[in-house]
């Protein structure tokens, strides 16, 4: 099934407003509460009932052409919106809570298409303990989708950018690159994980890899501090060295500017480093962690551990 369809009868632009918020409403099901915590009002009334220390909020969208294209389906996009958001609350480590949905709409949009992006949306929501509070549908011109979710969760402590110290090791979850031969579309946030490091003392900042190692790295450590990368111990994912064989470059360089990883990038205090990964793959047995440099003081550069030179290339760039 594609975003768009040719067939007047399946367009979205061919039920009323009202209607359509109905469908989504009912697609999006248990992850969607009864108004007035949910759609219905001018505004979503949520009860405070969270006692803990902060809140955090973030927000992000897919978008036709840049996000998937229109022969994804409804379900691999739906998931992807609300798991890229979620990946920044795991960088946070911070409990998911409510959120707002918006959508903007070509009328030529297939409608059940659109049910199958908000039953994913839903889905996704409800396995991470979302709720889906309200939101807002819109039309744009034909040919045109996007959806934007922002989100709110809850943390003790939350886990931040350039807070990291001299020594400190450099850790991350999972494996890097190639990610647009699939990963892209089709990966789970690590909230759990996210949740965990926050109540660790021994991490001392985290971030989510969503533009690239080479681009989020740097953000990880402010300028007063240079990453010591081994690329050695770089976990590689196997579409990694696919796509280097296509492309004549390396699969380290693949690893370290492809984006859209979705993984956690973390600092740990040096001495504790070695217990902390143990403790770690104790919880958390299915999920790869890799001790991949060490922090010293510097420029903001992330350096090749061997020769200490700045790596050249960068990430993924909205506007570059």
């Amino acid at each position: 099934m594609s975003l768009f369809t040719t067939q007047k009868s399946r367009r979205v632009a061919q039920v009323s407003e009202e209607n359509l918020i109905e469908i989504i409403v009912h697609s999006l099901g248990r992850a969607c509460p009864p108004f007035p915590a949910g759609p219905g009002g001018d505004c979503a009334i949520i009860p405070q009932t969270e006692k803990a220390r902060y809140r955090v909020s973030t927000i992000d969208s897919v978008i036709v052409g840049r996000h998937f294209d229109s022969s994804c389906s409804g379900k691999l996009a739906g998931r992807k919106l609300v798991e890229r958001n979620l990946s920044d609350l795991a960088a946070s480590g911070a409990k998911p809570k409510d959120a707002l949905l918006s959508l903007m709409l070509g009328p030529n949009v297939d409608l059940d298409w659109l049910k199958e992006f908000a039953q994913a949306v839903g889905q996704s929501a409800r396995r991470a303990g979302l709720r889906i509070n309200g939101g807002d549908v819109c039309q744009i011109q034909a040919g045109q989708f996007s959806a934007t979710l922002s989100v709110q969760g809850f943390s003790q402590r939350v886990l931040t950018r350039t807070t990291c110290r001299k020594d400190d090791r450099l850790f991350v979850t999972g494996e890097l690159g190639g990610s647009r031969l699939g990963h892209h579309l089709n990966f789970r946030a690590r909230i759990s994980e996210g949740l965990w490091l926050a109540n660790q003392k021994a991490v001392t900042a985290c971030t989510d890899l969503s533009d690239g190692l080479l681009k989020d790295l740097p953000s990880l450590i402010g300028k007063k501090y240079d990453a010591l990368v081994d690329l050695e111990k770089l976990p590689m994912r196997r579409a990694a060295h696919t796509i280097a064989q296509q492309s004549g470059r390396k699969a380290w360089q693949h690893a370290l500017q492809d984006g859209e990883d979705y993984e956690l990038l973390f600092c740990v205090k040096a001495k504790e480093s070695s217990s902390f990964a143990r403790k770690f793959k104790k919880h958390f047995p299915r999920t790869r962690l890799t001790e991949i440099g060490l922090i010293q003081v510097g420029q903001g550069l992330a350096r090749d551990q061997k020769t200490h030179r700045p790596f050249s290339g960068k990430g993924f760039g909205h506007f570059a």
